[in-house]
């Protein structure tokens, strides 16, 4: 996403930079006659889209650029004849000498970082932007809680280094609430004493700076996190402070110094943990900026090393390494507990190369987190495979946040032994499929979006896959996944393969949502439980062979849903080609009707290809049950507007959520409040569209960015209201920003 869009700013595109009529206050970025917090936001817009207000040029020098900040900055630091027209706190700390230690400030140093002129991006690493936000003080924001938000820092000293010097400082980069003049829309640790926590900040969406100052390391990392109100407990922010830091300060790519290349060569011997990080004034903040390889870069086989890609925006994404179409990946590890943050990996060429290789028993418990992974000419966007990884707990490697596309194999492939955790990421638009696990890969696939993985090969492009065979068994786990729109199958268990199923949505795939089935002799074992097969082509569901799936019976509990399936003209919503006993109680069906009791005769009927000859599905659960809905627990607790929230529980209405006319386009329609159709969510009193429906589950998109505790609650067509659940709490009292690594 480019910084322009970050700040929700449409209206300027395009605009250049012209003087205003009348004198210019310098720095009054928004023509309103003044100069306070607000003209950041237009001075970001300004530098990046252009202005109207001669007072952008803050530094007078006749241009807007990003040298405009620091004067800027300077100007809201000097004192003002009214208190209530400063809105920063500051706040310093020092670091104890421990592993793990809290982050506090040594009283020796009296600067204040933020209100420091910077020079020129060309003459220092030191980000420019340095403070801004996107939204300034508008009546159509709710107020934020009076109390503020409360902040608590965490830094990891895992080098146990003394007498270390860290500064952190932060912005509002975004409101989502009416901040009142005595709350802070920046802070800055340098120089004063504090306790390791800040409180009367103005929640909504922050970009936090660390700064390692000793040893002079020059390390500067960025993360952007939504801050919540003190209501909702404390926010955490972590950070770790590295013994050594490489800093890429060229787009160059060759064996001279300050490139990625040298970066990668140095970890190997340098001093754990490393961190490689970009230069602002090779890789401009909120800039697109590409490193184009030459030839491979060296595998990076060194452990415990962080290739940071975030910018001082908060922005992922920016800093590209292109294999600019070679036989080559863009990157490549193999070693262990490595982390890749933020990072954009580009164009693998030929000889079934993969944008980026995670190889070999070395390579385990690496963290590809918020990257984005795009075109690989014949191989997949990410590779895990040779037993990269030994269990599916802390050594298994993780995708995290992030997205693939582009491949001409698999979005991500899980091969020859090795385990993955591929997390709330998005995988679309890969020729030959999304996820799969094959040839003893195993892999737990949670909270993804999976969709339009679509090619030329029409029995290998499902959603997600675990394929078997050989004798050699691969397994997979899924949990709260939306499987749609995928050329074949949303998912497939083949051959010696098995699959645990839970919560899943899959819905208007071009074959079938789910098939179970052999490879020659060999047969696979799934167990469903939560997940629901929708608007598919053929079939809902289709167990073949000699294969075995549990929809409900000794090991799951049902509440699978199956509805509008067949639209291709062929197809039942459950097929059964087995010829042997299939268990499906406590499932919703398209058939049932709108009674408190399914209709049975009508089910085995119309919904089962055997006629429930072989399928055993009495009960059934009655989708207008007249009992109210349970919600049990949120992923994740809290979201920014826009962001995908998963609701779980159980009695969500699945069949009256899906239309009898449209292949699943209609769903949020077929699920609104007035009038009550499907399954009505309401967000503090605030209806969320709805993006998927299980029996179990419910995604629904957050209709703002949440800043304190609020009530959601779940109607249903047919039903009742759930009790309330709190949304938008801290797990167990703070959020860490940055997960541990695993």
């Amino acid at each position: 996403m480019s910084f322009g869009r970050r700040i929700g700013v449409g209206c300027l595109v395009g605009l250049a930079w012209v003087a205003a009529a009348r004198a210019a206050v310098p720095g009054d970025a928004n023509c309103d006659e003044r100069v306070d917090d607000s003209d950041l936001v237009a001075l970001t817009t300004a530098v990046f889209e252009g202005s109207l207000c001669a007072g952008a040029d803050a530094n007078a020098d006749g241009r807007l650029s990003s040298a405009d900040f620091p004067s800027l900055i300077g100007t809201l630091a000097q004192p003002t004849p009214t208190p209530t027209e400063t809105a920063t706190r500051t706040a310093t700390f020092t670091v104890t000498p421990t592993p793990t230690a809290s982050l506090t400030a040594s009283p020796s140093e009296t600067t204040t970082a933020t209100a420091t002129p910077t020079p020129t991006p060309s003459e220092t690493d030191t980000p420019t932007v340095t403070a801004t936000a996107t939204a300034t003080s508008t009546p159509t924001l709710p107020p934020c809680p009076p109390d503020g938000a409360a902040l608590t820092f965490v830094l990891d000293n895992p080098a146990g280094i003394e007498a270390l010097d860290v500064a952190v400082s932060g912005y509002r980069l975004a409101a989502s609430c009416e901040a009142a003049p005595d709350l802070a829309l920046t802070y800055d640790t340098a120089g004063r004493e504090s306790p390791p926590r800040l409180t009367d900040l103005a929640p909504g969406i922050w970009v936090h700076t660390v700064q390692v100052r000793k040893p002079a390391t020059g390390q500067v990392q960025h993360r952007d996190t939504l801050l919540l109100g003190a209501g909702a407990g404390d926010n955490e922010v972590r950070f770790t402070v590295f013994p050594a830091v490489a800093t890429v300060r060229t787009v160059e790519d060759g064996v001279a110094a300050d490139s990625l290349r040298d970066a990668l060569t140095t970890a190997q011997a340098a001093p754990k943990p490393f961190l490689i990080q970009f230069a602002d004034a090779a890789f401009p903040a909120g800039v697109k900026t590409t490193i184009t390889l030459a030839s491979a870069l060296p595998r990076l086989q060194a452990d415990d090393v962080t290739i940071d890609g975030i910018d001082a925006t908060g922005a992922a994404g920016m800093r590209i390494v292109d294999a600019a179409g070679l036989d080559i990946p863009a990157l490549s590890i193999a070693g262990a507990r490595n982390r890749v943050i933020g990072l954009g990996l580009t164009g693998a060429g030929g000889s079934n190369r993969d944008v980026l290789s995670i190889n070999g028993a070395g390579a385990w418990g690496n963290r590809i987190e918020r990257c984005t992974v795009t075109t690989a000419t014949t191989g997949d966007g990410i590779g895990i495979d040779d037993n990269a990884g030994m269990d599916l707990a802390g050594t298994a490697n993780v995708v995290i946040r992030s997205a693939i596309s582009g491949a001409a194999d698999k979005g991500i492939k899980v091969t020859t032994g090795a385990y993955a955790r591929i997390e709330e990421s998005l995988i679309r638009d890969n020729r030959n499929g999304g996820i799969q696990v094959t040839l003893g890969g195993r892999a737990v696939a949670r909270d993804n979006v999976v969709e339009y993985n679509a090619g030329p090969d029409e029995t290998a492009r499902n959603g997600i896959s675990a394929n078997g065979g050989d004798g050699v068994l691969s397994e997979l786990a899924t949990n709260g996944n939306i499987v749609r729109h995928n050329g074949a199958n949303g998912i497939v268990v083949l051959g010696t393969a098995r699959a645990e199923l839970a919560n899943d949505y899959l819905a208007a795939n071009a074959t079938a949502g789910l098939r179970v089935y052999n490879r020659g002799s060999d047969a696979a074992t799934a167990i469903a439980q939560g997940i629901a097969a929708a608007c598919n082509g053929t079939h809902g569901a289709s167990v073949e062979n000699t294969s075995r799936v549990d929809f409900g019976g000794p090991s799951s509990a049902g509440h699978n849903a199956f509805t509008q399936n067949g639209r291709s003209g062929a197809g039942d919503n459950f097929r059964n080609a087995t010829a042997a006993p299939v268990m499906a109680l406590n499932n919703q069906w398209e058939q049932c009707g709108r009674s408190t009791v399914c209709d049975d005769g009508a089910v085995a009927a119309y919904d089962i290809s055997d006629h429930g000859v072989h399928t055993a599905f009495v009960p059934a659960q009655a989708h207008r049950s007249q009992r109210a809905p349970v919600v049990t627990a949120a992923r994740p607790l809290a979201g920014r507007a826009g962001e995908l929230v998963r609701l779980f529980g159980t009695g969500f209405n699945a069949i009256d959520g899906h239309s009898n006319d449209a292949q699943c386009v209609d769903l949020e329609t077929r699920n609104s409040c007035s009038p009550l159709r499907g399954n009505c969510v309401l967000i503090d009193g605030v209806e969320a569209r709805v993006e998927a429906v299980t029996p179990t589950m419910l995604a629904v998109r957050m209709p703002f960015a949440c800043v304190e505790p609020v009530s959601i609650s779940v109607r249903i067509q047919g039903g009742g209201t759930s009790t309330p659940f709190t949304l938008c709490t801290q797990p167990d009292g703070a959020a860490a920003t940055e997960p541990p690594q695993e």
